[in-house]
């Protein structure tokens, strides 16, 4: 590997000194793992190698100038005691249009590896055959971290920041002539949906530069401002005590509440106690603080010792459209399940027998990741920039998962999706502004007893050109490599098909992709 060029890179245009504080939110998500995506290309240049690197630099700062927050810097508010909601512990904000700006950390690299060593083509991954599935590439040699930079973005470690950037980009040109760029960002600063609306407008801009004909962008103008979402929260937010009523019909929503910071927990990975210790308050401060109910999360059940495999499904249309079909005729489905509703029914019990859990007494759950955008009111424009995701589960014992039918799982999931109303939401973001730490609590979990699922469906990720005639040959959502992470996104293959990206307990994997599917679903 050889480096190219490594900077800072900073907006076309220098914008306004400005502090934004982000939304409540934002706020919860700081303990994620980064939101980055990865595209690679395979079509030889034809350009001069400098000659591209000089048009994605200068079209990336161009389209930075749109989004100047993400080359400022991210950092926790100073807090007061008697300030307004963004003013309370480990509250995120971002400061940018100063001199003291980190910027974008912008690297340029050679690397040995073909496009083609690094993955099949779309079509080819659809025709491959692994144990019982037709459509499964093993994906375990793609190295993700190649192609997306190793250097720590600001918070990541929940202290700290100054200095350090909140976007990341690496340029890898590959020695076929293809190229791979890759793209990470601090999770409170942007979720899936924002990342393509960075991505989008600059291809589109990119192309400009090679003189491509360029149609609007795909997703449109972005929208920065948190607090469009803050005021969607029911009651006075910036007052000193919670609204009562609201903060029990946010309790009564199905939203897990397993606590990072009780250490003592059979099983707690050592590892995390140091992120876990900056994420409370000063004890003088925490002494004074009442602490919201939560859940003993199950450690003992995520093993981070095992060794797990990376598998990317193909689900042609048409199996989707028989899941559907099968899932709204049974007697317990309803007649609004969505493709997606069916597909991830079928998923969680195949992943749930493939962990030898079908005679379980022991409760596991599908953990969803959900959009807020949609949910509040009023709605949020798609283009809004930012993170405003949650998580909500359904579960049971893994009996009773195993033998419920596809539209009985399907219409739970489509019931708790449908919880989520603006009054719900209301109540849930109350809640949230009042939490002592936002990163305290997790909705979700991994390990054997949790599959945990995030959709970047209709984000048009193939539809990414920087030169125009040059779609990508395979497009990866960065994602830690966990046991039950569960990714999926739309497919290049022509057929409305959908990919699925697992992350699974090897052996768990192999029997997934052996024997371990819904019987009489296939």
């Amino acid at each position: 590997m050889t480096t190219i060029e490594s900077t800072r890179l900073f907006p076309a245009q220098q914008p306004t000194p400005s502090t934004a504080p982000l939304s409540i939110l934002d706020a919860t998500v700081a303990r994620f793992a980064p939101t980055g995506g990865i595209w690679i290309f395979q079509n030889p240049l034809n350009s001069d190698q400098q000659i591209l690197i000089d048009k994605l630099r200068s079209s990336f700062r161009d389209t930075l100038s749109k989004f100047p927050q993400w080359a400022g810097q991210l950092q926790w508010a100073p807090v007061n005691p008697d300030g307004n909601h963004s003013e309370r512990f480990n509250r995120p904000l971002v400061k940018y249009g100063t001199d003291a700006d980190p910027g974008v950390e912008w690297t340029v690299i050679e690397h040995p590896l073909r496009a083609d060593e690094i993955t099949p083509t779309a079509e080819e991954r659809a025709s491959l055959t692994t144990g019982s599935r037709l459509g499964a590439w093993k994906g375990d040699d793609f190295n993700q971290n190649l192609f997306i930079s190793p250097n720590p973005l600001a918070l990541a470690n929940l202290r700290d920041y100054i200095g350090l950037p909140g976007m990341q980009v690496q340029i890898t040109f590959l020695a076929c002539g293809g190229y791979a760029i890759g793209v990470k960002l601090a999770h409170c600063l942007a979720d899936a949906q924002a990342l393509m609306v960075f991505v989008h407008l600059w291809a589109a801009t990119s192309q400009k530069e090679f003189g491509s004909e360029t149609e609007p962008p795909i997703m449109g103008e972005p929208i920065f401002n948190p607090t469009l979402l803050d005021n969607c929260a029911g009651g006075d937010i910036d007052s000193r005590d919670r609204d009562r009523d609201l903060t029990q019909t946010a309790r009564n929503l199905p939203l897990h509440r397993y606590s990072w910071w009780d250490t003592a927990d059979e099983g707690y990975p050592q590892v995390c106690i140091p992120t876990t210790e900056n994420s409370k308050p000063p004890a003088e401060h925490l002494d004074r603080m009442k602490v919201s109910p939560s859940t003993p999360a199950p450690w003992p059940s995520w093993d981070f010792s095992r060794p797990v495999s990376y598998t990317l499904l193909h689900f042609p249309g048409p199996e989707l459209a028989r899941f559907q079909a099968l899932a709204r005729a049974d007697p317990s489905g309803r007649a609004d399940i969505s493709r997606l509703d069916a597909l991830l029914a079928y998923l969680w019990a195949s992943i749930v027998r493939a962990r030898g859990q079908a005679d379980s007494s022991r409760p596991v759950y599908l953990d969803l990741s959900l959009g807020a955008r949609a949910r509040v009111s009023p709605a949020l424009p798609d283009t809004f920039i930012g993170s405003p995701l949650f998580l909500t589960h359904i579960g049971g014992p893994g009996s009773s998962t195993c033998r419920e039918t596809l539209g009985e799982t399907a219409s739970r999931i489509r019931e708790t999706m449908d919880e989520f109303t603006p009054d719900a939401m209301q109540a849930m973001l109350h809640d949230a502004a009042f939490e002592v730490s936002p990163q305290r609590l997790w909705q979700g979990f991994l390990g054997t007893q949790h599959t945990l699922v995030t959709s970047w469906l209709r984000l048009r990720l193939y539809d990414v050109d920087f030169v125009g005639g040059c779609r990508p040959r395979y497009v990866h959502a960065a994602m830690p490599k966990v046991d039950g992470c569960v990714q999926v996104m739309d497919s290049e293959v022509g057929d409305r098909g959908m990919d699925i990206a697992i992350y699974l307990d090897k052996e768990a994997m192999e029997t997934l992709l052996g024997d371990g599917y819904c019987e009489g679903e296939m």
